[in-house]
């Protein structure tokens, strides 16, 4: 067994300080550029709901039609503005863990010159990193995550409840004077409800379904991968096969997350139209097959909750293969060992 000597780890230190590095410039470089997006979306909601209120002030003035293009327009704005700053707030989590890993990496180097350089470390002894700033590291990215959900809470289903208490005041004013036309808007605004509740059960899910907790991978995918279907309108063929079984919830949650950022990712950044996805149950091992038409994409590029899939992996201690096929089509392999679930026992 090979062990490394202070000079070799400083030197690995070092190598891995100058890849953070690299990667934190190209993070500053998508931050920017989101940022504008996202003040550029902010810009167009602004005249939206300008928009918005000018109808609601006068809605006798306005065709239904008129009514109901500004409202879906500035329902369209909020959604667009929100996930782009979904991403932007993925991405600013993500710079900041990097920050914190930068300066545990310089505190590690540190303390590998001192120690070598006043007495050697024994053999196989790594350097000792503050475990209280690697803690402080993890809160601060749940904190942002926290942040971000709040934001898009605010900005999604409040926003949304929003307008239908708008199409409710319009109906109102309306019921004196056209009580034909004030039904109509009525049994629009039912419709409008029955939309926003289940955005709001799709937004619950994709947070987090509870399916997972209580019936496991297989159920829960069924479930994703129809409300993909609705949401896209793509193709989605599912199977799984083999003996599935119950995992640990934390491996459960780590692959559901797995398989959600990839197909989102061919979706839509890759605007793929047909995807299959299967998963086979061995006895060690769960695999997974995703192959999808759409432009090819770096195979280890960020996902949409902010980690790569490569980072996904080492959570599992799983791997991956990734092939383009002479006709376009994209194959992602990836085999994932598989630990029992533990029992109770009565």
């Amino acid at each position: 067994m090979t062990t490394q000597t202070p000079t070799d780890t400083a030197g690995d230190l070092a190598t891995e300080q100058l890849k953070v590095t690299a990667e934190i410039r190209e993070l500053d470089l998508l931050i920017e550029s989101t940022q504008t997006e996202v003040n550029r979306l902010k810009a167009r909601e602004d005249t939206t709901k300008a928009r918005v209120e000018e109808v609601r002030a006068n809605p006798g003035n306005f065709q239904r039609e008129e009514i109901f293009g500004a409202t879906d327009e500035h329902a369209t704005a909020i959604s667009r503005r929100m996930t782009m700053e979904g991403q932007l707030g993925a991405l600013q989590g993500k710079r900041k863990l990097l920050d914190r890993t930068r300066v545990l990496l310089s505190a590690a180097q540190q303390q590998v010159h001192e120690s070598s350089s006043s007495l050697a470390l024994p053999t196989g002894t790594a350097p000792v990193i503050d475990e209280s700033r690697l803690l402080q590291a993890v809160v601060d990215t749940q904190e942002e995550e926290r942040k971000r959900i709040a934001r898009q809470v605010h900005d999604g289903p409040a926003q949304a409840m929003a307008n239908v208490v708008l199409q409710s005041e319009i109906s109102e004013r309306l019921f004196d004077v056209d009580p034909q036309r004030s039904r109509t808007e009525l049994a629009s605004l039912r419709q409008m409800v029955n939309k926003t509740l289940q955005e709001l059960r799709g937004f619950i899910f994709e947070l987090r379904p509870m399916i997972l907790d209580d019936l496991g991978l297989v159920p829960t995918m069924r479930r994703y991968v129809q409300t993909l279907i609705d949401k896209h309108g793509v193709r989605i063929d599912f199977s799984s096969t083999g003996r599935d079984r119950r995992l640990p919830s934390d491996d459960e949650v780590a692959i559901f997350r797995l398989i959600q950022d990839s197909l989102v990712e061919r979706i839509e950044k890759a605007t793929a139209k047909d995807l299959v996805l299967g998963m086979t149950w061995k006895d060690v091992a769960l695999e997974i097959l995703l192959q999808t038409d759409g432009k090819d994409l770096p195979p280890d590029g960020e996902l949409q909750s902010g980690l790569r899939r490569s980072e996904r992996l080492d959570l599992l201690h799983g791997e991956s293969t990734h092939e383009t096929r002479a006709d376009g089509t994209v194959v992602l392999n990836v085999r994932v060992p598989i630990r029992t679930a533990p029992t109770l026992i009565t």
